[in-house]
């Protein structure tokens, strides 16, 4: 059990840092943004960097299931998954 102490210990510290450099990396892209003002593609060094609109349509379940309900439960289709964490 030492070992998986040990396992536990390093997960939550790396888990940290993860957080930690995650948060950089999103404050140093809102400054890219800032200054791309509103161009969607520059090159800098030879990097191109784009920051585009991007128009996705997703189903509305939420909607469905209110305006046909016997329709969404006929369609419902459960799923299993396990979830690993560690507080």
């Amino acid at each position: 059990m030492d070992n998986l102490s040990k396992h536990v210990d390093d997960y939550k510290s790396l888990k940290t840092t993860i957080k930690d450099f995650e948060q950089k990396l999103k404050s140093i892209e809102e400054k890219i943004k800032s200054q791309m003002g509103d161009k969607e593609e520059i090159i800098v060094n030879g990097n191109t960097i784009r920051w585009k609109t991007i128009v996705q349509n997703r189903f509305d379940t939420t909607a469905f299931n209110e305006k046909h309900p016997v329709l969404y439960e006929e369609f419902l289709k459960q799923s299993e998954s396990k979830r690993f964490t560690i507080t």
